[in-house]
C-alpha cells in the first residue's frame, strides 16, 4: 500500500482537529456544521490510517497484493466497463428527469410561499444520495441482466 494513503489519512485527521478547534471557537448554526465536518475529518482520517496499518502488516501484504490484482482485473474488464458506462448514462438521464420535475415543483412552492431554503438543502442532499444509490442499483441490475 502506498505511503501517500497514510499521509492522506493524517491530513484528514489534522483537518478534522482544526475544524474541531474552529467549532469550539464558533457559535450558533456554524458551530454544529463545523463540528460535523470535524467528526468526518477525524473519523475518516482514523479509518484511513487504520486501513493502512492493517494492510501493511507483514502477514497481510501478500493478501493485499492479490486483492489489488483482482480489483485491477475487475476495473479493466470490458464488460464491467461497458456496464458502468451504461449505468452512469441511465443515472444521468434519471437525474435530468428528477431535476426537471423538482424545478417545476419548487417553482410552484415558491409561488405559494410554502418552500424554504432549508428544505431545498435537504432535498439536494437526498437527491445526491438517491442518485448515488440509483447508479449502483442500475449497474447491478444491468450486470444481472447480461
Amino acid at each position: 500500500m502506498k505511503r501517500s494513503y497514510l499521509w492522506t489519512g493524517v491530513a484528514y485527521f489534522v483537518a478534522g482537529l482544526l475544524l474541531a478547534v474552529a467549532s469550539a471557537a464558533a457559535s450558533g448554526k456554524l458551530q454544529s456544521l463545523l463540528a460535523g465536518f470535524a467528526g468526518g475529518g477525524i473519523f475518516g482520517g482514523l479509518a484511513t490510517m487504520g486501513r493502512y496499518y492493517y494492510w501493511t502488516r507483514p502477514g497481510r501484504v501478500k493478501r493485499y497484493q492479490e486483492k489489488q490484482e483482482e480489483e485491477e482485473i475487475c476495473l479493466k474488464d470490458e464488460r464491467n466497463e461497458m456496464l458502468r458506462d451504461k449505468a452512469g448514462r441511465y443515472a444521468y438521464i434519471l437525474s435530468l428527469l428528477v431535476l426537471a420535475v423538482s424545478t417545476v415543483l419548487f417553482s410552484v412552492l415558491h409561488a405559494l410561499e410554502i418552500g424554504h431554503f432549508y428544505g431545498l438543502i435537504m432535498y439536494q442532499s437526498a437527491l445526491l444520495v438517491f442518485l448515488y444509490v440509483a447508479g449502483i442499483w442500475i449497474y447491478r441490475w444491468l450486470k444481472a441482466r447480461n
